[in-house]
């Protein structure tokens, strides 16, 4: 996905060059191990080298982040190998002035090749000290073919902003929950109205003591469900200040499509963007997943509703 940009090496390197860590060799001089080269990255002292990696070891990395993995808070690494050396990369790092985090296995690599390596996120970073820019970095503990190890840093790119949007997803789940503590109720109740078919989803809502006010002004449709009477959105107003007396947040929901693939392909269709207000700041939107029981409940409410599969989205 990295199209015609190039990712570019830590220290000023040019486009689409990176950083290649030197190991030491072990000699019998004095005073210890040659420095490494400027802006290198040390190699983990777990890794057994027979040498340097060679400076023909070179990749372009792309970060982005399927609609499925969101939830998960999981990001693909898509690590496309530029030099004529086929290597395997035992671990990924990826840090940014945002979030975190490191693979949980290797992958193989040859030679022009390109492969995904996926990488749990850590905790947000949030406030002043994030700032705007993300910074990004991946590290990348490399091994060669005949056992030469080094680790290879890379400034990644992100062609779709991914980093950038889930901070602000992050940052504002978590303002919210300073003030107001948000959750989908497991129990989804199926009415007719006039002749159609509602199911009433619930936003469980409870006000946080000595936290922040806390305003939602707005909950967005998704791919498989929308509002009664809209395509939108539901507009409501809830306030931390004045909660409703029973916690709960009704919204009248039918399907937003009844195609063959609404419920087949379905990947964010149960999760609800929330547009929400801390303090008189509006927000970015956070997301409310379905519990497992919920999920299932709205995709047998879709199919139910829905009637025989057919092509044509609703109205």
């Amino acid at each position: 996905m990295a199209g015609g940009r190039r990712a570019s090496g830590v220290g000023g390197t040019p486009a689409g060059l990176v950083v290649v860590g030197v190991l030491a060799l072990a000699a019998c001089g004095v005073g210890g191990p040659p420095p490494t080269a400027a802006g290198s990255s040390s190699v983990p002292t777990s890794l057994t080298s027979r040498g340097p990696l060679p400076s023909s070891v070179t990749f372009d990395v792309e970060v982005a982040q399927a609609r499925s993995d969101r939830v998960a808070r999981v990001v693909e690494l898509q690590v496309r190998n530029t030099g004529p050396v086929d290597v395997s990369i035992a671990r990924a790092r990826l840090t940014s002035a945002f979030v975190s985090g490191e693979s949980e296995e290797g992958r193989d690599v040859d030679a022009s090749r390109m492969r995904r390596v996926r990488v749990a996120l850590g905790a947000a970073v949030c406030g002043p000290a994030a700032g705007d820019d993300p910074r990004a970095r991946v590290e990348l503990d490399v091994t060669t073919a005949d056992g030469r190890t080094g680790t290879v840093t890379v400034t990644p790119t992100d062609e779709t902003d991914d980093l950038r949007r889930i901070h602000g997803e992050d940052c504002a789940a978590a303002a919210v929950a300073a003030g107001l503590r948000v959750t989908l109720a497991d129990g989804l109740a199926v009415r007719d109205v006039d002749g159609t078919s509602v199911a009433d989803v619930t936003l469980l809502v409870e006000p946080v003591p000595g936290g922040p006010r806390v305003r939602i002004v707005a909950v967005q449709s998704t791919t498989l469900l929308r509002p009664l009477g809209s395509t939108g959105q539901w507009v409501v107003d809830v306030d931390s200040a004045v909660p409703p007396p029973d916690g709960r947040l009704v919204l009248a929901t039918v399907p937003a499509r009844c195609d063959l693939h609404a419920i087949a392909e379905d990947k964010r269709g149960t999760v609800l963007g929330v547009q929400a207000v801390v303090d008189d700041v509006e927000q970015p939107l956070f997301y409310v997943a379905a519990s497992d029981a919920l999920r299932g409940a709205l995709y047998d409410y879709v199919t139910t509703a829905c009637g025989p599969a057919t092509d044509a989205r609703t109205g």
